[in-house]
């Protein structure tokens, strides 16, 4: 793989410390991580390479060599391709099988030179499912090296963490008087960081294109719902006068039933209701109102609705509370009301009054008759 391509999965290093001509040791150990990486694509390309002969010798018709050929060949499968080499006839499938043993060999002796670049670093995390770059620097930065949180937390963030790691990805983390540095080997995982870093490239273009030919798409469709709209704006004007002539006439409707709904109410308030007059006896005498005998039951004189401004619905209430104010009087001693032939105490109605004499209740007790009577005056002493 060229160099441009190592380079790129290269992590950023952090320097906390002022700038030195000589290399760091976090520095030499990053060259040594990238050697690593550097091994690792050359080991996957020789891989691509015997995956390409395996799939030459089948077409060509080898038999039973796909099924022993993979990354790592035992001593028992070598033997086999060894022992197959020499008793193959055909020169082309021994060519083949030559170059794949060759390439075998190959990749061997590049995993031993990765075991021993592994041998002059620090212990990697060899990658779990679910494990984030972030959490393992904070891990290593905070449990190996002391660093407080928030120290390791912007060294971390400073860095080329990679975003998504593959369980077997090998991360190396390197910190020395300051200094950190990160990264990631491909280690005992089927893919590289590379190939993960350009699937992901991939994908971000896959979904930028596709974002694209949605747009256009909407563009269109755009187009289509702007016609669409113009005539149904058109149609909507037309409907908005008559719902606006409509809405006059509700109006106007709504208007009269409220007032014809006020109207049946305050009727039907009237027909359950009593209406009455509280005041002093001797003023209701005075005034014409009532006629109260001493030896009799007092009666109503008049029977116009001016004569009595109160009202009590019996339909919600049955209850009528009064001051002495109200009544004219200083003082309140007795109170009965008229006319007293139809309306009997503690049998229609009954009343009660306040020890100071300020205030009195009247009650009523049958109030089909005090609705069928519909008038009566409160008299007060």
């Amino acid at each position: 793989m060229k160099k441009t391509v190592v380079l790129a999965l290269t992590a950023a290093l952090v320097l906390a410390l002022a700038c030195k001509h000589e290399k760091t040791q976090v520095e030499k150990e990053m060259e040594t991580a990238q050697k690593i990486a550097k091994l690792e694509q050359d080991i996957n390309g020789r891989q691509d390479q015997v995956n390409q002969l395996v799939q030459k010798y089948i077409q060509e018709g080898g038999k039973d060599l796909g099924a022993i050929v993979g990354t790592n060949l035992t001593p028992e499968q070598k033997a086999v391709l060894e022992k197959k080499l020499q008793s193959e006839e055909g020169i082309g499938y021994r060519d083949l099988i030559s170059d794949i043993l060759k390439k075998q060999k190959e990749m061997e002796d590049l995993r031993v030179q990765v075991q021993e670049l592994e041998k002059k670093l620090p212990a990697a995390v060899v990658v779990t499912r679910g494990q984030k770059h972030l959490d393992l620097a904070m891990s290593f930065l905070t449990k190996e090296k002391g660093l407080d949180p928030e120290t390791a937390r912007k060294l971390a963030l400073r860095t080329n963490l990679m975003d998504d790691l593959v369980p077997g990805f090998k991360v190396w983390n390197f910190y020395d008087n300051g200094v950190y540095g990160t990264f990631v080997t491909q280690g005992d995982a089927a893919v590289s960081p590379y190939r993960v870093i350009q699937q992901g490239k991939q994908k971000l273009v896959s979904e930028k294109e596709k974002a694209i030919s949605q747009r256009d798409a909407l563009a269109k469709e755009k187009e289509t719902l702007t016609e669409q709209v113009a005539d149904l704006e058109k149609k909507r004007d037309q409907l908005n006068q008559d719902v606006a002539m409509l809405q006059a006439e509700r109006e106007q409707m709504i208007k009269k039933l409220a007032e014809m709904q006020n109207l049946s109410d305050d009727l039907r308030a009237r027909l359950n209701s009593v209406f009455y007059k509280i005041g002093d006896r001797k003023s209701l005498i005075n005034a014409g109102l009532v006629k109260d005998p001493i030896f009799g039951q007092p009666t109503l004189l008049k029977f116009d609705e001016a004569s009595y401004p109160e009202r009590l619905d019996l339909r919600t209430g049955d209850t009528i509370t009064f001051s002495a104010e109200q009544a004219g009087v200083t003082e309140i001693r007795k109170v009965k009301i008229a006319p007293g032939s139809s309306f009997k105490v503690d049998q229609d109605y009954g009343s009660t009054i306040a020890a100071d004499g300020k205030t009195a209740t009247v009650k009523i007790l049958n109030k089909d008759k005090f609705r069928a009577e519909r008038t009566m005056a409160v008299l007060v002493n």
